[in-house]
């Protein structure tokens, strides 16, 4: 009876801890990104899908329940809401900017997590799993902090040699990094966030606060897909309303994977590359969808009721 209160209480301080180092809003980077995504997410079918570039959630299915339908409106509300006070238009034009200079057939993913590390394995974590994504993954991925301190800056600097590593900041500012290359977007913390939160299609989460898990909101409302180390606790352990759909295991990922994303006991070498096997999956699904979207470009600029006939041989005659 008397470790109750002890139990609330240490619950509590590990809450303020957390809600201290964002609560100016700059303490930590807010992603949306390329979550899980399913038609029934209580079924626990839930999928890796890539995220359809707009900006806007997916109409709720005439399936859902009416608790259902507000949760996506208040995900989608998180996202709208703060582009509204910057101007929805500016921020899908400097998303479209840098989708351009990053490469439009590169699959981005963003790191989010607060500015200070809350538990020195949560560090210990960080480094090992930033070289294993670094290989997991093709050329064709890029990885985007927002360069800050903590988390991010402990990726960027462990990331292989830094050429794969893309730190956007508001205008006129620097990271200090050393390592990635520094690029800038939005005149102001707050615009930079929304463009950030707009640009990945999967984003890997550690700790964390309520800004954390306002970003993870808005990604998992317009379809981007949200990897969150559980373990780290904080936003990413599911506090601070993280969205839930996040925290289910989607189909593609084994139980095994999955508890070892969950749990503080595996070995910190083992939740690493659980990551980096899940954001490749991740990334070979996004790559599949975009040769479709090609396939289909392609076939209305040749016109849809066309007979292509392709030519096919050697490049030299025998």
């Amino acid at each position: 009876a008397a470790a109750a209160p002890a139990a609330a209480a240490a619950s509590a301080s590990s809450a303020e801890s957390q809600s201290e180092i964002d609560a100016s809003g700059a303490g930590e980077e807010k992603g949306a990104a390329c979550e899980p995504q399913s038609g029934d997410h209580a079924s626990g079918a839930a999928v890796f899908a890539p995220p359809p570039r707009t900006t806007s959630g997916a109409k709720p299915g005439p399936d859902q329940d009416p608790s259902a339908d507000k949760a996506g409106l208040k995900k989608k509300g998180d996202l709208l809401n703060g582009l509204a006070a910057i101007g929805e238009d500016n921020v899908a034009k400097e998303v479209q900017r840098l989708r351009s200079e990053l490469g439009r057939d590169t699959c981005i993913v963003c790191i989010l997590g607060g500015t200070k590390f809350q538990e020195d394995e949560s560090e210990e974590l960080v480094k090992v799993m930033a070289p294993k994504l670094e290989a997991a993954v093709g050329s064709k991925v890029k990885f985007v902090t927002g360069g800050m301190p903590g988390v991010q800056e402990a990726f960027a600097k462990h990331c292989g040699d830094g050429s794969r590593v893309w730190n956007l900041l508001p205008v006129g500012q620097a990271s200090g990094y050393g390592r990635g290359t520094d690029i800038n977007a939005g005149a102001d913390l707050e615009e930079r966030k929304a463009i950030f939160g707009l640009l990945g299609d999967v984003y890997v989460t550690v700790e964390g606060g309520p800004g954390v898990s306002q970003e993870a909101r808005a990604a998992h409302a317009r379809g981007a897909a949200v990897v969150p180390l559980i373990r780290t606790g904080g936003a990413s352990g599911g506090m601070f309303d993280f969205p839930s759909g996040a925290l289910e295991k989607p189909a593609s990922v084994t139980e095994e994977q999955w508890s070892l994303l969950k749990s503080k006991d595996a070995p910190v070498e083992e939740s690493a590359s659980a990551v980096a096997d899940i954001l490749k999956a991740c990334v070979g699904e996004i790559a599949k969808d975009n040769v479709v979207k090609e396939v289909q470009r392609l076939r209305s600029e040749l016109g849809q009721d066309t007979c292509i006939v392709c030519i096919l041989g050697g490049t030299k005659f025998q």
